[in-house]
């Protein structure tokens, strides 16, 4: 039997409190979704190159827990792909798997992910919101981008925080302590990989997410803003409702992390 995902279900139930439970369970497949995504792309590529010789019975049982999970969750049109998708590979065993199907499937279950997570069902809250105390630090030289990201982050709740030069970035999130970086590469006194170099050499700031925004599309360029531990990499002009969706991302992404860190902590010291 498969190991059951620890991302799939909540760890603890509260009778008296089912929506607490549901959101904790929604923030689990959120942050779990971009991982789980990329496996089911690996696994279908692989099947629709190798046929049934492919992992097609592991890759069925995932589609299968999200389409019942997504749908649970608030995640409908998530939940109608994933399972599209499963019934596409009963084509498999028959000779008549359609790849070319299954691949615009697969890239409409990730952007229905990005739609459904915009349209949250009344008790999982407004899950573009910042909830008005997420802090965002914009290291960006530009002013009128400077200007049109700030307004978009406070029209969706969160505080940005605006810092105009690569050598004035280190001192600024050390004293502010962002919940998110957004990084311009392009920038005065010392550029934006540098900076993330620092930011993520520091113990006490290396787990804040950070964001790279730069004009630099090259393939080079984005491995290397990643290999210095950005944990995202978006090549402008910026889609807003894509950023702020990356942002919550890894917002759920940390408190899972961090919610997992207190739990360990917490029975080390029983």
């Amino acid at each position: 039997m498969e190991p059951q995902d620890p991302n799939d279900v909540p760890t603890a139930v509260d009778p008296e409190n089912p929506e607490a439970a549901l959101r904790d369970a929604r923030q689990r497949f959120l942050a779990a979704f971009p991982k789980r995504s990329d496996s089911i792309g690996l696994m279908l590529s692989t099947v629709a190159t190798i046929g049934a010789r492919g992992p097609v019975e592991p890759l069925r049982q995932v589609l299968h827990r999200m389409s019942g999970l997504a749908g649970m969750l608030g995640f409908p049109t998530v939940s109608s792909r994933a399972r599209e998708l499963e019934l596409l590979l009963d084509g498999v065993g028959t000779g008549v798997f359609d790849a070319g199907r299954a691949g615009l499937v697969f890239d409409a279950l990730e952007r229905a992910f990005t739609d459904d997570l915009a349209s949250p069902p009344d008790w999982a809250g407004p899950s573009l919101s910042g909830g008005g105390s997420r802090r965002v630090m914009v290291i960006e030289d530009d002013e009128d981008q400077r200007e049109v990201l700030g307004i978009n982050l406070r029209a969706a709740g969160f505080e940005p925080i605006d810092v105009v030069a690569g050598d004035l970035a280190l001192d600024a999130v050390r004293a502010e302590r962002p919940d998110v970086i957004l990084l311009d590469a392009n920038l005065p006194g010392i550029d934006g990989y540098t900076v993330c170099r620092l930011i993520k050499a520091d113990p006490e700031l290396a787990a804040t997410p950070l964001i790279f925004l730069t004009v630099r599309a090259n393939l080079d360029d984005r491995i290397a803003g990643l290999t210095l531990g950005a944990d995202d990499y978006l090549v402008k002009p910026i889609d807003m409702p894509e950023l702020l969706v990356r942002i919550q991302l890894l917002l759920a992404r940390r408190r899972t992390a961090e919610a997992g860190a207190g739990a360990v902590a917490l029975q080390d010291s029983r």
